[in-house]
């Protein structure tokens, strides 16, 4: 496997105290002894470093800490307090947080930024969303699926057929949709019984395009059922998209939300394993919280 294949950071323990690294080129799964990560969550990396977040532990709190950590040279960045019940589920870093004007962004059902050095978030709300939509016509209220950094700008896809270049500007978040050479809609259903996640996320290749991965799943009394996966090819320049039969080297690696246990799909034959199921050390202590990292970061 080539040696950019990203990192598997798991983090378990009723209070996630624990945290291993799962390298699927040695095939090696490594516990971690590092002060900083215990009782913490890992939203994502970026650049070297790692984006922390401190779950919240009863109703009565409202945010949490929330710092970025480079393991190489043990530095740390404070950042405001976030309010994590929102579930971000995607964080990036516009550029290095060691130079000027880096933002750092979290996306889920809302969004919030703040540039490196802030004392609180910018948060755009859904019912900012809908105000949006309302008020000025623009695009608003569209879930923002999933967002992407590529060749120094950021890019969102919105449901249901929306690409977007994504600007902070002052203390807004301006999207401008991208005009596709042909009108295309991932295909999908709201009413056949599946769920769909998207991610945007750029190809190990040299030419480092982004793609748009979505996985289709049933779930089902606690159990999560992969039914398929499908890639596209994002062509940033001719405002194309195709759909891929075959990528380097023609394989998805994912978890669950259930078990987090780490898959392998075929994109080619469309068949699925299983390469990594937790050790009873791991699986015991719940809950589990499965990350991507960046490679070169341990």
């Amino acid at each position: 496997m080539a040696s950019n294949i990203p990192l598997l950071m798991i983090s378990h323990g009723e209070s996630l105290e624990k945290h291993s690294i799962y390298d699927m080129s040695e095939k090696l799964l490594r516990k971690l002894d590092i002060p900083t990560l215990r009782g913490k969550k890992v939203l994502g990396s970026s650049y070297g470093w790692l984006i922390l977040v401190e779950p919240i532990d009863s109703e009565d709190d409202y945010d949490s800490n929330c710092c970025l950590f480079n393991p190489t040279t043990n530095d740390i960045i404070e950042l405001p307090n976030l309010i994590d019940w929102i579930d971000y589920n995607q964080c990036i870093l516009t550029k290095p947080p060691t130079e000027p004007d880096c933002y750092v962004f979290f996306s889920g059902l809302e969004q919030s930024f703040c540039r490196i050095g802030d004392k609180e978030y910018v948060t755009r709300t859904e019912e900012q969303q809908y105000e949006e939509e309302q008020e000025n016509g623009c695009l608003g209220y569209e879930h923002l699926f999933a967002i992407g950094s590529f060749q120094g700008q950021i890019y969102g896809y919105m449901d249901p057929d929306k690409f977007v270049a994504i600007h902070i500007v002052g203390n807004t978040i301006e999207f401008s949709q991208i005009p596709m050479a042909e009108h295309w809609v991932i295909p999908y259903s709201s009413e056949d019984g599946f769920i769909y996640d998207i991610w945007l996320i750029e190809s190990a290749q040299s030419d480092g395009e982004p793609l748009i991965v979505q996985k289709v799943v049933n779930v089902d009394d606690d159990r999560e059922e992969l039914v398929d996966f499908k890639v596209f090819r994002f062509d940033i320049n001719e405002m194309e998209c195709t759909e891929l039969n075959n990528i380097e080297p023609n394989s998805i690696y994912y978890t669950n939300k259930v078990d987090n246990n780490l898959y392998i799909f075929d994109l080619e034959d469309r068949s699925t394993s299983s390469i990594l199921q937790f050790d009873d050390d791991v699986a015991a202590n719940k809950p589990i919280m499965t990350c991507w990292i960046e490679n070169q970061i341990f």
